[in-house]
């Protein structure tokens, strides 16, 4: 289980790399799994801190246009 400044760390740098990703894989077919590559890391690794880690990754997709639900 990671810190919850270590999580922080990757949130930010997932949310940073979110709009190239988007720009790399327009189709949702190929982004979804792309993106759930990295999100899932830093889920499963996130231990007591679950619900921040998942209300952030939501907050960050619907800040871009996108709904997890989607995925």
């Amino acid at each position: 289980m990671a810190d919850l400044n270590t999580l922080n760390l990757l949130l930010g740098d997932l949310e940073a790399a979110l709009p190239q990703m988007m720009r790399d894989h327009p189709d949702l077919c190929d982004f979804w799994p792309a993106f759930a590559g990295l999100a899932d890391v830093i889920e499963d690794n996130s231990g007591v801190h679950y619900e921040i880690v998942a209300n952030r990754i939501d907050r960050m997709l619907q800040k871009h246009g996108l709904s997890e639900v989607a995925g």
